[in-house]
């Protein structure tokens, strides 16, 4: 009789250590600063000639706001972009956007430049993101993929 109620208070201690396991499990790996793992991702979708296109893609829940960070080759102009840029900065070809209420999905960016884009690294970008909970900070980087780059060249 002892032995049983060992084995059923062995069984539960054990079921108590894999439900409390689990519990930290989804704390840890499932919490809204984990959730920002759900980041934000962006690529270069039509970098030809004078035009950049990027599409960037916004996650469930999505985070209040979104800095993008544009590096174009200095001393261009910026011809128009889509959104309108928030700053620019001729000198270092920096364009900077500040967006708020994006909502989660495929969220597309335009920008035409005075001059071509002609070699590697010439182009690159960053985007800055919080969570909505305000725990997590994160950011995701833009590059000119070799076979873009291609495309862009070729679009000269």
């Amino acid at each position: 009789m002892k032995y049983t109620d060992c084995s059923r208070r062995h069984r539960w201690i054990s079921g108590l250590f894999i439900f409390f396991f689990l519990i930290f499990f989804f704390l840890i790996c499932v919490s809204p600063a984990a959730a920002a793992g759900q980041e934000i991702t962006a690529r270069y979708s039509q970098p030809r000639g004078t035009k950049i296109t990027w599409s960037i893609n916004i996650p469930t829940p999505p985070p209040e706001a979104v800095i993008v960070i544009q590096q174009i080759p200095p001393g261009t102009d910026i011809v128009s972009s889509t959104p309108a840029y928030s700053s620019y900065d001729k000198k270092t070809g920096t364009a900077k956007w500040l967006l708020s209420g994006v909502r989660p999905g495929t969220f597309v960016m335009k920008m035409k430049l005075s001059v071509p884009i002609r070699k590697k690294g010439e182009i690159h970008g960053k985007i800055i993101f919080q969570d909505q909970s305000a725990r997590a900070t994160a950011s995701t980087s833009m590059v000119l993929t070799p076979k873009a780059r291609k495309k862009a060249i070729e679009g000269c």
